[in-house]
């Protein structure tokens, strides 16, 4: 019937459009699913990346410890060398006071201010190495923090992204089965109207009758008119014989 038909049409509409919802959304799962994997490969290479960068800070800061140890104790040893020789010689008058220079006295005082001119080079090329030392070291920190705060930054970005990429991924994946669901029963239901307008088919075409079939019943007909035959042809006689003795009467 009409009807049957048109409800035929309706679900294979509404099957074609389930299986649409459904392609749809498993092709954007795969894709999610390829970005997630992603991100979180680049969530590993970021761990990765700035445990590498705080050993090589923890390094550094070590090498730095050390030698700021040794630059600040060069620095004070010849600071105290220099106190003790130019107190020394201020108390001689080696400094203040030249003698001549053919006396024992003026050898002395000249090699005393030798001794203090390279202290004093000594000192401010220690001064100089702490100063440069505490300089790099500052550097390295401030563009360790700032590589640090960055990569946390990316970091945070790149994890919320994982969450709600999976979240949807969950989602899709609840309608997915959800539409499944209902392309099966509405499958069902197709099956069942089909099988319906099959059977009204087979009722209302009419099928060729097989040809012993008909030999059967064209029998059974020349059979049951040759009976009926018969059976006027003997009333036919009685009904003559009957008449004849009347007449003769």
């Amino acid at each position: 019937t009409k009807k049957s038909t048109d409800k035929k049409e309706d679900k294979e509409s509404e099957i074609e459009g389930l299986s649409a919802k459904i392609d749809k959304a498993e092709s954007r799962i795969a894709q999610l699913k390829e970005q997630v994997a992603d991100l979180q490969s680049e969530l590993a290479n970021i761990a990765k990346t700035t445990s590498e960068m705080t050993e090589m800070r923890s390094q550094e800061h070590a090498t730095f410890e050390v030698a700021d140890k040794d630059y600040s104790d060069g620095v004070e040893g010849v600071q105290m060398a220099l106190k003790v020789l130019r107190d020394y010689y201020a108390d001689n008058s080696f400094i203040q006071a030249p003698a001549p220079e053919t006396s024992t006295h003026s050898k002395s005082s000249s090699a005393g201010g030798s001794i203090i001119s390279i202290l004093e080079v000594a000192l401010e090329d220690f001064s100089k190495m702490l100063t440069e030392v505490r300089e790099e070291e500052a550097d390295a920190a401030d563009k360790y923090e700032q590589e640090m705060e960055e990569a946390k930054l990316d970091k945070t970005a790149k994890t919320g992204d994982v969450k709600y990429k999976t979240q949807e991924i969950g989602q899709l994946e609840k309608a997915v089965a959800e539409n499944k669901d209902s392309r099966d029963a509405v499958s069902e239901e197709l099956d069942a109207v089909l099988e319906y307008l099959s059977k009204l088919n087979d009722q209302c075409i009419a099928k060729p009758e097989p040809y012993e079939e008909r030999k059967r019943r064209r029998e059974a007909e020349m059979e049951g008119l040759q009976n009926a035959l018969d059976i006027l042809d003997g009333k036919a006689m009685a009904f003559l014989a009957v008449r004849n003795h009347v007449s003769r009467a």
